[in-house]
């Protein structure tokens, strides 16, 4: 796995404890939950290098998207979508993509609750190009 422990932000936090590194700290009982109320919401992981992607695993907590992207980016500006969904139900989502980057981006785009999202765990699976 590429993203555990890596460097980690968000476009918002709820609040202390909910902080945007626990969705990458490889606990299943921490996670990151974005501010309530607003879209779209981000969380971006830094891998440290340009990784051939092969696998993305969301564990959503019960505040999941319906709607959202999975993308790539080599200098964390320029975005490419790894994958694209409307039809989210939340649980665990374990996607198989293809691409070359250095940054992975959730972007949730409709919350299915009136809460922010909510995350337990975000996942990268890759090899390491460098």
């Amino acid at each position: 796995m590429l993203s555990q422990g890596r460097p980690v932000t968000a476009s918002s936090t709820e609040a202390a404890g909910l902080e945007p590194a626990k969705a990458v700290d490889g606990s299943a009982t921490t996670r990151w939950a974005s501010a309530e109320g607003a879209d779209p919401q981000w969380l971006r992981v830094d891998l440290g290098t340009s990784a051939a992607l092969s696998r993305v695993r969301i564990d959503w907590e019960a505040a999941h998207a319906t709607a959202y992207r999975v993308q790539g980016s080599q200098d964390g500006t320029t975005w490419t979508d790894l994958h694209t969904t409307t039809t989210g139900d939340g649980g665990t989502d374990d996607l198989a993509v293809s691409g070359t980057a250095r940054y992975v981006r959730l972007l949730g785009t409709k919350r299915a609750t009136p809460y922010g999202y909510s995350l337990w765990e975000f996942k990268v699976y890759g090899t390491p190009l460098t």
